[in-house]
């Protein structure tokens, strides 16, 4: 179980804003593998670029994403998926949070389900959330060269 109030923040690479990292794999030459955060989202602010990283953006509040000059307004729950390359900000009524899992690409992939803080996890996750009332299960499937 991973709790993000167990974690002090630390600033984003680019200095707009402060994550959470909860959890990370590095292969032995210290490239991420995947990383697993929440970001706190208190003002609109543009991401930090994360070349070669695949990232699963989850809204827990409600916001606008723009991922290349394309806007999307989100509510709590709903996902996005972007390279980390990618031009990403985000613009706000109200300070939020998300959470972010990042895999490298062709290396991992990552999926998440959100679900009631009651509930049994399901078989088959290799990291659970706190999100308060409710929990974000993360599976990290490792690709081969037959599933990329």
């Amino acid at each position: 179980m991973l709790d993000p109030s167990r974690v002090e923040p630390s600033p984003w690479n680019n200095g707009a804003g402060s994550t959470r990292e909860l959890a990370a794999e590095t292969d032995p030459d210290g490239q991420t593998l995947w990383r697993i955060s929440i970001a706190s989202l208190d003002h609109d602010a543009p991401f930090s670029v994360f070349p070669g990283m695949d990232r699963l953006f989850v809204a827990l509040g409600p916001l606008r994403l723009t991922v290349d000059g394309a806007t999307s307004a989100m509510t709590a729950g709903e996902q996005a998926r972007f390279a980390g390359e990618a031009a990403v900000a985000i613009s706000l009524d109200e300070p939020t949070t998300a959470l972010n899992v990042m895999t490298r690409r062709g290396r991992y992939r990552a999926e998440v389900t959100l679900r009631d803080a009651d509930e049994v996890a399901p078989d088959g996750v290799d990291a659970t959330v706190r999100l308060g009332n409710r929990h974000a299960d993360v599976r990290l499937g490792r690709q081969t060269e037959e599933t990329r």
